[in-house]
């Protein structure tokens, strides 16, 4: 057996003995208390939050790269998979939890499944040969089946060294936007009609040393990239894809060890603008924190 298919059958597995028995209690209570011992210790540091939800155990996995939505429902990313959810993040309406075809794991050693974006029913994903970072992909699955389309996209592998982490597309023109993982001054635009990159949209702000580093996800409302980090406070950032204008908007401020991860942006009736993932340091708790505008 793979270990696409261990994973695949150690996830279902966990799903089913947390519905059908209480083996699964005691790991689950530990798993709150840590949880709560993180977000008390770092209450006082962290931005107002609208709401969070809270996914626990195979739940947590996942919900662990990456989000987007199409405004009805909300999509996730994991290493290997996708899930489709209602606005709740925790109700899965449709799961493919071995999202990779054969031919991409066996012809380009494709082995994770990063940031994703929606555009027009369909499912935008960026997907590496982990560690190898020969052969960063974009590939396409439908939003109303989660099944890959045949609609795949081979960046250059010397324009992004260390992998393919995210990618986002502009709702109104379909353009790609992606950047280099460390330290990123610019973003790369790419044309899927052309099948080519496009000028790079250069990062502007006062301060000369300005970068956005370790991007998770981004994603594209109202002519403004938003983009969550794993950088040191796993800050949040925007930029204006009419002139570049780029600034950091807040600090996520999480507990040390965890893990920010990606976002989608979505105005709810609560008053939620920016919805963003994390992983606690024990990766067996991920959050959705909701953020107002």
């Amino acid at each position: 057996m793979d270990k696409f298919a261990f994973i695949k059958h150690l996830m279902g597995f966990l799903r089913l003995l947390g519905k059908k028995t209480p083996f699964l209690l005691p790991l689950t209570v530990l798993v709150l208390a840590l949880s709560g011992v993180f977000e008390l210790a770092t209450a006082a540091d962290r931005p107002a939050e609208v709401d969070k939800t809270i996914l626990l155990n195979a739940d947590s996995w996942e919900h662990s790269q990456d989000m987007t939505t199409d405004g009805k429902y909300y999509y996730f990313t994991c290493k290997q998979g996708i899930i489709k959810t209602e606005l709740d993040s925790k109700t899965v309406l449709m799961r493919n939890a071995d999202a990779l075809p054969d031919k991409f794991v066996e012809d380009y050693g494709s082995a994770h499944i990063g940031g994703i974006s929606y555009r027009d029913g369909k499912l935008y994903c960026a997907v590496e040969d982990s560690k190898v970072w020969q052969h960063p992909l974009i590939l396409v699955y439908s939003a109303y089946t989660l099944e890959y389309t045949g609609e795949y996209y081979e960046l250059d592998p010397a324009r992004h060294t260390k992998g393919l982490p995210w990618v986002c597309v502009d709702p109104e023109t379909g353009i790609i936007y992606c950047a280099a993982r460390d330290n990123a001054t610019t973003l790369m635009r790419y044309d899927t009609k052309a099948k080519q990159y496009i000028d790079d949209l250069v990062l502007v702000n006062s301060d000369p040393d300005f970068n956005i580093h370790k991007i998770q996800g981004c994603e594209i409302y109202g002519g403004v990239l938003y983009a969550a980090t794993n950088d040191s406070t796993q800050a949040v950032y925007t930029v204006d894809i009419a002139d570049g204008t780029a600034e950091k908007l807040f600090d996520r401020n999480l507990f040390s060890g965890s893990e920010g991860e990606g976002l989608t942006i979505l105005e709810t009736d609560d008053g939620a603008f920016i919805h963003a993932m994390d992983m606690s340091p024990i990766f067996l708790s991920a959050y959705v924190r909701h953020y107002a505008k």
